[in-house]
């Protein structure tokens, strides 16, 4: 490569490969030279052109550091700083790890700060004495749907609040129980009492799972800091790691909040046949006939995208996927809920009355609050039996759905395929295969559907032929 490249800035002097670099309008205020020239340390010609840019890159993210050092902001100059030493191939190490830690490593940093103006913020990240960025929990809470975005891009707005809700709840409960405490300064005898605390509250007035949960997003925000920092793994140091509260023998909370099934007659005669929501209004009742009918969980119907509802298919029904697209996305429970949920009778009939879904409930929180106390307060729901410690609430249709089922000797795993269960659980090892076809699940679900005044389900009997003769015809050897 002759004296004068043609790669912009690459100047020889003597043997030595130089950079100039013009600075920037926007970095005036930081940089008072007008030009800045920067040793390549090499006089290969080949190997200057490959430095070429990174020596630009570098000296962009030591103006970064320097602004943010003037702007006294520590996260933006230890940003920068850890960005200029990624480029040098290098990674941040506190000071104390660099003087025990080996010598060489220590030299090449040094010989690095040669050729960086000694004032430059980048200099003490170098020899590990920037300020590492610290957060309280309560900052965190706020700072999670950044940190996770690519977690949370199916949830929909009522997913995202309360998902966001939880770790502003954790916060919030840890400083009035501890003290405002930031990441780095959370000790073990805080973890230690806060695990207290929550057991104390699970022997009094929560349940072990909300205990464990709340636990957990403390957890998990402390986690999230590590990572953000780039923190080594082998220095994270999580406090609350391994601490959960076990469940009592017997828990009251539990049984308070049981949720019961809703009694068969009640279902068939008055929410579907005698249609008592109604009078509520038209959407919330046709959600609650087909969350009865086809077991569902009522956001899994509220939060149908139009392009979801198969109601001219041969076998109409809805698809239960995650949706990370468009005005309608979406988040499901989990793997095993993706599937489609045959629409047969009373569900057929409540969904051509809604073609496009449910507008009014769709990505929010309201359905189930408002539908409780709406048939609580006019006494709709059944009587509790005599010895019930639990309750009836709308959503115990879909544990009626399971007992109806069960009448119906459908067999366990075929069970947890119609309601979206894991199998992989039900049966205590992994699944392999392929999911149940939508023909057998239609006839599945014609099992346990309520007759309309247009349509009858055809015999149990008949139904369980149907299906032995699709599985033979799948190759599926029944004796």
């Amino acid at each position: 490569m002759p004296k004068n490249s043609k790669t912009p800035g690459l100047k020889l002097r003597g043997t030595v490969y130089y950079i100039r670099v013009r600075v920037p309008v926007a970095y005036a205020d930081i940089e008072p030279r007008k030009e800045v020239f920067r040793s390549l340390d090499t006089s290969d010609p080949v190997v200057a052109q490959a430095k070429c840019a990174n020596a630009r890159l570098a000296l962009r993210l030591e103006w970064d550091a320097a602004r943010a050092a003037e702007k006294a902001d520590v996260r933006a100059v230890f940003d920068s700083s850890t960005e200029l030493l990624r480029s040098w191939g290098m990674t941040f190490s506190p000071m104390k790890d660099l003087l025990h830690g080996e010598i060489d490593q220590l030299l090449e940093r040094i010989e690095k700060i040669a050729n960086i103006d000694p004032s430059c913020a980048t200099v003490p990240a170098l020899l590990g004495a920037v300020d590492l960025p610290d957060h309280t929990l309560s900052e965190m809470a706020e700072r999670m749907p950044e940190l996770k975005k690519a977690e949370i891009r199916a949830k929909n707005a009522r997913q995202r609040r309360e998902w966001c809700g939880n770790f502003t709840r954790a916060a919030k409960d840890f400083a009035a129980e501890i003290g405002e405490r930031t990441i780095m300064t959370i000790s073990e005898q805080d973890a230690t009492n806060y695990w207290e605390f929550w057991k104390k509250r699970a022997r009094e007035d929560v349940t072990p799972n909300y205990a464990n949960k709340q636990i957990r997003y403390v957890r998990q925000m402390i986690a999230a800091h590590f990572e953000d920092i780039r923190m080594p793994v082998s220095k994270r140091v999580n406090p609350f790691k391994g601490m959960s509260v076990s469940k009592n023998a017997y828990d009251s909370a539990d049984n308070e909040r049981s949720k019961l099934s809703l009694p068969e007659k009640w279902i068939r005669n008055r929410l579907v046949g005698g249609r008592i929501l109604e009078p509520f209004n038209q959407e919330a009742s046709d959600i609650a006939i087909v969350a009865a009918v086809c077991g569902c969980r009522a956001s899994e119907i509220y939060d149908l995208p139009a392009e979801d509802i198969h109601l001219d298919d041969p076998i109409p029904h809805l698809s239960v996927r995650v949706v990370l697209e468009g005005p309608d996305v979406r988040e499901i429970k989990g793997a095993s809920s993706k599937r489609d949920i045959v629409l047969l009778g009373p569900a057929l009939d409540a969904m051509r009355r809604h073609p496009k879904g449910f507008p009014r409930y769709r990505g929010k929180a309201s359905y189930s609050g408002n539908v409780n106390n709406f048939l609580r307060e006019n006494r709709l729901f059944p009587e509790l039996p005599a010895d019930s410690e639990g309750k009836f609430v709308i959503s115990g249709t879909r544990h009626s759905f399971e007992d109806r089922m069960k009448v119906a000797k459908i067999l366990n795993e075929e069970r947890a395929f119609m309601m979206g269960h894991s199998i992989g659980k039900v049966r205590g090892r992994p699944v392999y295969g392929s999911k149940l076809a939508l023909p057998l699940r239609a006839l599945y679900q014609e099992m346990i559907t309520f007759p309309t005044e247009s349509w009858v389900p055809r015999p149990r009997a008949f139904l369980r032929k149907e299906i032995d003769r699709l599985l033979e015809e799948q190759g599926h050897l029944l004796e």
